[in-house]
Parts: structure tokens; C-alpha cells; sequence
């Protein structure tokens, strides 16, 4: 097992300007979640992003960018897919899912990127519930699944592995099989400080012991091997990031010191199943790339609120839009976002936090992974 390694950000340059440092969108939104990819935006733009857009329905838009007023926007059109996918390719990274809705049209808009939009996405919330709500044969035709960045909470992990694993489905090979006739395609992420290899491994991990529960009561999933997958019932119930934080040597794969259930295992059978990188949320958030594996030592209960995983989401597409590879632009999002908020929990209390507290400390989080003069 092999950990990934938490980088550091490289110091800007004295000349630089916006166009260095990545052009990132957010699409999601809806009539009753305006805020979501708002608020998205913001992360993004507070973690270093040059530039930020956000694509809304045109209804919601001007509220949107009210929001956060430095990013741009674009109407979106369920019926003008072939623009936002034609938009979409003008960007470094894309995060698709923010308070979306599971509508047809959203449907339409998460299939048709992933299926035809070739640089790196990061899926959250909505998104992730489309993908769940596929059969097999339906899953899109990516020709790379490497630069899709997963990050379920518990109860999302869940739904996926439900739609991934079912009667011995892997998504994976599925796609890989679907493409066999089609030309292989560069990858769209830049290769970026720390980036990593591709995940193309399909062998199960060993069982977990204790007590479990199974992800359907009908169907028990298994995998490609048919082993039958299941679930430490204590932590697929750990949905919000906790714990003190440590030093950054603490990060890695197995055992934690402070002796919360070990997810890594789950983690890395959803990537390794889908070729994704997986960011498995929760108290001591897991991050995994194949057989690639850390576990994240920042964040608190005081983080348990409405907002924080759309902040998370635009920390780590502005990262990948900043030219790291998507492994170590999840680990160093998920880090980063944890340690803001462990400074908003120390200014403010234990409870009572709101997003944007987190999101005006994520710069001050970031320069202690700055790189040494």
C-alpha cells in the first residue's frame, strides 16, 4: 500500500497574473440552491484560483454571482448542452453537482460531461446521486476515468457502491470494455506538482471484520471477484469531519492514532471499482487513488454544517485548475478545508460555524503548505 504524499504549493512569482493559475468552473444550482455553487465559487476563489465562473439556470444566475461577485457566470440551458460542453472545455477543471437537483436536465448536463468532456471533474452531491441511479449498461462512455475526482459522504459511498457493485458490476471495466474501439484521448489534467499515475487496478481488498451491514437488503453487492461487500456499520454512520488536527507526518493509510474506524478499505474499493479518485468524506476524511491511500488528520464537529462540502468542492477543482494532479489536489483540498476549519473552531466555538467562516481562512490554511523560500 502506498500513501499519498501531501504537497506543498508552490510560491507565486513576482510577475504572475490570473491566466497562471487556473480557469475553473462550477456548475450546479437550483431554484431552492442558490447558494450551493455560490459558495463553491468562493472556496474556489479564496483557494487560489485565477479565475472562477459559475453555470446556473439563467433564473438564479444574477443571484448566484451576488454571492460571489469575483466569478463570472453562465446561463445554463438544459436544451443547449453542445455550449456548455463547448464552455466547459475552456477551463483547467470543472466541478459539477452543487446544489443541482436530480432533475432530468441535470441528468442530462452530469452524463454528457462525463461522457464527452475529456479534462478533470470533480463530482459532489447531486452528481454523485445521478451516477447512483444508474444501471451498468448506462454508464457513460469516459475514456479516462482517472481525472474524475468522487466525494461521497457516507450515505453517498453507500448509494455508489450499490449502483457500482451490484450483481458483480465494475464501472471500471465496463468502461474500459466500451472503449476498446475508440481512440485513446490525453489525458485533460496537467500533470501538476506531485502528480501521480493512473488507477487501473480491479482486485478486491481483503474482507473487514465486526459488525456490518450490507448496502441493499435485497441484493448484498459484491465485487468483480464476487466477494460480497460489506460495510463497518460504525463508520459508514461517521458523516462529519472531526478530530483535532495534527501535523501534517500524521496523514497516511491504516492505522490512526486516534483510533476512529479505518475507512481505507471502502475508500479504495470505490476507486479502484471505478478508476476515480475517491474522497471518502467524514470524520477523518480518506482520500484514494487505486491502492494509493491517506487519511486526513484535520477538521472538527463544529464543521458539521450545511455548506462545508460545496466549500470542499471548489478547494479542490482550484487546486487541480492550479496544475496538481487530482490524488494530491483532493489530499491537499481536503487537508487545507479541514485545518480552516479547525481555525474557525478555535475563533468561534465548538458549534455555530457557517461555511463562510471556513472560506475566509482557507488563504491563511494554504500558506502553511507554502513551499520554503
Amino acid at each position: 500500500m502506498e500513501t499519498i504524499e501531501l504537497p506543498r504549493v508552490p510560491r507565486r512569482r513576482v510577475d504572475s497574473h490570473k491566466g497562471d493559475y487556473g480557469k475553473v468552473l462550477i456548475i450546479g444550482g437550483s431554484e431552492t440552491m442558490i447558494g450551493a455553487p455560490a459558495l463553491a465559487a468562493l472556496a474556489a476563489c479564496r483557494s487560489g484560483a485565477g479565475l472562477c465562473r459559475i453555470a446556473t439556470p439563467k433564473e438564479i444566475l444574477p443571484f448566484a454571482l451576488t454571492i460571489c461577485p469575483s466569478a463570472t457566470g453562465f446561463a445554463l440551458h438544459a436544451r443547449d448542452l453542445k455550449g456548455l460542453l463547448e464552455f466547459a472545455d475552456r477551463h483547467d477543471a470543472v466541478a459539477v453537482g452543487p446544489g443541482f437537483g436530480n432533475s432530468a436536465a441535470s441528468r442530462r448536463v452530469v452524463l454528457e460531461l462525463l461522457e464527452r468532456h475529456s479534462g478533470p471533474l470533480v463530482l459532489d452531491a447531486d452528481a454523485l446521486n445521478i451516477l447512483s441511479s444508474l444501471e451498468a449498461s448506462e454508464w457513460p462512455k469516459r475514456r479516462n476515468w482517472s481525472n474524475v475526482v468522487l466525494t461521497p459522504h457516507a450515505g453517498e459511498f453507500m448509494r455508489l457502491m450499490g449502483a457500482v457493485m451490484k450483481r458483480g458490476g465494475d464501472m471500471a471495466s465496463a468502461g474500459r470494455a466500451q472503449n476498446q474501439s475508440l481512440p485513446e484521448t490525453p489525458r485533460g489534467d496537467s500533470p501538476g506538482p506531485g502528480a501521480s499515475s493512473d488507477a487501473a487496478a480491479s482486485e478486491s481488498p481483503p474482507g473487514r471484520g465486526g459488525k456490518t451491514r450490507s448496502l441493499s437488503e435485497d441484493d448484498v453487492p459484491s465485487t468483480a471477484d464476487g466477494i460480497p461487500l460489506e460495510i463497518d456499520a460504525e463508520s459508514a454512520e461517521s458523516t462529519n469531519s472531526g478530530g483535532d488536527a495534527t501535523p501534517p507526518d500524521d496523514l497516511r493509510a491504516g492505522s490512526l492514532a486516534t483510533g476512529a474506524p479505518d475507512r481505507s478499505a471502502l475508500a479504495e474499493l470505490l476507486s479502484r471499482s471505478t478508476g476515480c479518485v475517491v474522497v471518502l468524506k467524514g470524520h477523518r476524511t480518506v482520500v484514494a487513488e487505486g491502492k494509493r491511500l491517506a487519511v486526513n488528520p484535520t477538521g472538527n464537529p463544529a464543521m458539521a454544517t450545511a455548506g462545508v462540502g460545496d466549500v470542499l468542492t471548489g478547494v479542490i477543482t482550484a487546486l487541480i485548475g492550479q496544475g496538481f494532479g487530482c490524488a494530491e489536489a483532493a489530499l491537499l483540498g481536503v487537508y487545507v478545508h479541514g485545518l480552516a476549519g479547525d481555525m474557525a473552531a478555535e475563533q468561534i466555538g465548538p458549534a455555530g460555524l457557517l461555511a463562510t467562516d471556513i472560506i475566509a481562512l482557507l488563504p491563511r490554511a494554504r500558506a502553511t503548505r507554502l513551499e520554503a523560500v
